[in-house]
């Protein structure tokens, strides 16, 4: 979560290259934002902030010229302390002045030793405590350098942090420990930046480096050109791989869309094939005996979905964890298990921490990622790389397809999947857009929802209730059909609407029967179904209590895919008929990096 972007400027494109970099980070944060930079004249720290969106720093910014060679931008995800300006980042204490994305697990130790020494504190972030160590390190003799190399020994907890002093006005320092940081020139060689996201790059430079845990950054603007170097957790220099950045500015905008949300599931189908087209599995999955994933939110369901693929097709016993449980439960590992670990961005905090107790123990890991050179990627032993795209939209929505059908061409031939299906029931729904806004708009007064499904439809029920809460905000649950009658039903009334997911298969006799149980208590029903049940549904869809989606007539396992789209274009719809911001939720961002 939170957003970084750091720059040395020797043109004058430092305040255009911060502010559009902090643009494109919005989708990790959207609290605050704040710059910190150092006049080109006389290097003065300056600082400017501001809670909300950039749009409330960029007019604050538009007041005041910036003139500046170095500076640091943030825009921030609340931790600790609450939405002002005063924890909004930068932080500063006696000229120096940071940026941080993570958690100090030990700052209240450290801001008790920094008072002790005469020092005061102006927010409720423990980020704070950082700037001041430093400061306090410099005052203690030694240099800019010196004290930032030794403040980071003295921190405990995870952080990409970037700092700049305005009396050593061409360094800037930076220190990453399980929160991502990347590097990169401009293509002149005129520029460079630290960023904690890829994307922040996508217009600035085309090449870049991912650090790794333990790494620091020390950038000089000397003469001729700007100068850079890695010192590793024991401080020797290192070299880490240079690689082109693979994110294009075409990518991070809208392309016509009014959201990147809509633009992302409009998506959904080009990725499918995207993903198949791309995507040689060689992985023997059948040499195995059994297979755990792991994963977190949005990736999860995919998972879950995953066992119902593996288990029916390949007849592999499937386990799939929640990472934020399984890796504080002291779990009982099996050698002859591969652990699968799915995650967008390859970054996910509790995905990375489960990966890494998996291989401790010297267990197989195979990694299920969108994000070329991200920490799992890097740290995984096999590596599955979807082809989605950058997702901007906080909401996961067109990776979950793609890691849906990763997983289904784990054990199924690649020339067995029938992606004609996959593709045409996505744009069939697609399509059909307006039927499922009108659907959204009668429930967006709903108190409560309840998603039911059996089989595929279950990990997508749960899918699609996550969305509703995400970006509706309306308190959403999902249930296997078959569990109704075990609680969930008790709250069905005229003010909660089910969406009953069944489709034409093995289950949909017994899950109309389920939807007919919550008619009969005078819920609202929305249901989503496959045309060839055209004839069996005819006795509940004239109810003035039912609405009905029809989908294409597809094979198992493919209706998962179009019903994802469905749902997904739900709470799309139902978030923008209540007014909200889709692609910015209240309270969430896209990067889950800290505990």
């Amino acid at each position: 979560m939170c957003g970084i972007i750091a720059a040395i400027s020797r043109d004058d494109g430092l305040e255009n290259a911060v502010i559009s970099a902090l643009e494109r980070l919005e989708y990790r944060g959207y609290d605050s934002a704040g710059i910190a930079y150092l006049d080109r004249n006389q290097p003065v720290l300056c600082r400017i902030r501001a809670t909300g969106r950039i749009e409330n720093l960029k007019r604050k910014i538009a007041q005041r010229h910036i003139d500046g060679t170095i500076g640091i931008g943030h825009t921030r995800w609340a931790t600790h302390g609450g939405v002002t300006e005063e924890n909004a980042h930068p932080h500063a204490c006696n000229g120096v002045a940071i940026v941080h994305n993570g958690i100090i697990e030990n700052y209240q130790q450290l801001k008790e030793r920094l008072k002790r020494n005469g020092y005061c504190f102006d927010s409720e972030t423990d980020s704070e405590v950082i700037a001041t160590l430093i400061a306090y390190n410099i005052s203690d003799g030694l240099d800019f350098t010196g004290a930032f190399l030794k403040s980071i020994r003295e921190l405990t907890g995870t952080y990409a942090i970037v700092a700049i002093h305005e009396k050593e006005p061409n360094t800037l320092l930076g220190a990453k420990n399980g929160s991502p940081m990347t590097v990169g020139l401009s293509p002149d060689g005129m520029n460079f930046y630290v960023a904690s996201d890829a994307v922040a790059l996508s217009s600035l430079a085309e090449n870049i480096a991912y650090l790794e845990d333990g790494d620091c950054i020390i950038a000089e603007n000397s003469d001729p050109a700007i100068a850079y170097k890695i010192l590793d957790k024991s401080e020797n220099e290192v070299v880490r791989q240079v690689v082109p950045n693979s994110i294009s500015l075409k990518s991070v905008n809208k392309g016509g869309y009014e959201t990147f949300m809509l633009k992302e599931i409009f998506e959904e189908a080009v990725v499918a094939a995207a993903t198949y087209d791309g995507l040689d599995c060689n992985v023997d999955i059948t040499k195995y005996g059994a297979i755990s994933i792991i994963a977190c939110g949005t990736s999860y369901y995919a998972g879950l979905l995953a066992k119902y693929f593996i288990e029916e097709l390949a007849q592999i016993h499937v386990d799939v964890e929640v990472a934020s449980e399984f890796r504080y439960r002291n779990p009982v590992l099996s050698p002859n298990s591969l652990y699968v670990f799915i995650s967008q961005s390859g970054e996910t905090i509790d995905t990375l921490c489960a990966m890494r107790l998996v291989k401790q123990r010297g267990y197989k890991t195979l990694a299920l990622i969108n994000v070329d050179g991200s920490s799992i990627a890097r740290e995984a032993d096999i590596v599955i790389k979807t082809a989605s795209g950058i997702e901007i939209g906080v909401a996961a929505t067109k990776t979950f397809i793609a890691q849906s059908l990763s997983m289904l061409m784990l054990c199924q031939k690649k020339e067995d999947i029938k992606m004609d299906q996959i593709t045409s029931s996505i744009n069939a729904v697609l399509n059909n857009c307006q039927q499922i806004a009108n659907a959204a708009e009668k429930m967006k007064g709903s108190k409560g929802l309840v998603y039911i499904g059996r089989g595929i439809s279950y990990p997508i029920a749960l899918e699609g209730a996550l969305k509703i809460k995400e970006l509706a905000y309306i308190s959403a649950e999902g249930y296997p059909a078959g569990e109704i009658k075990h609680g969930p039903i008790a709250i069905v009334d005229e003010d909660v609407y089910t969406i009953s997911i069944a489709p034409y298969d093995k289950h949909f006799e017994k899950t109309i029967s389920n939807t007919q149980e919550i008619l009969a208590r005078n819920g609202k029903i929305l249901l989503i179904t496959t045309k060839n049940s055209a004839g069996a549904v005819a006795g509940i869809v004239d109810h003035d209590n039912v609405d009905v989606l029809f989908l294409c007539d597809v094979e198992w396992p493919y209706q998962a895919f179009c019903m994802a789209t469905a749902i997904h274009l739900l709470a799309y719809y139902t978030s923008k008929a209540k007014g909200h911001d889709v692609d910015k939720p209240r309270n969430l961002a896209k990067s889950v990096t800290v505990e």
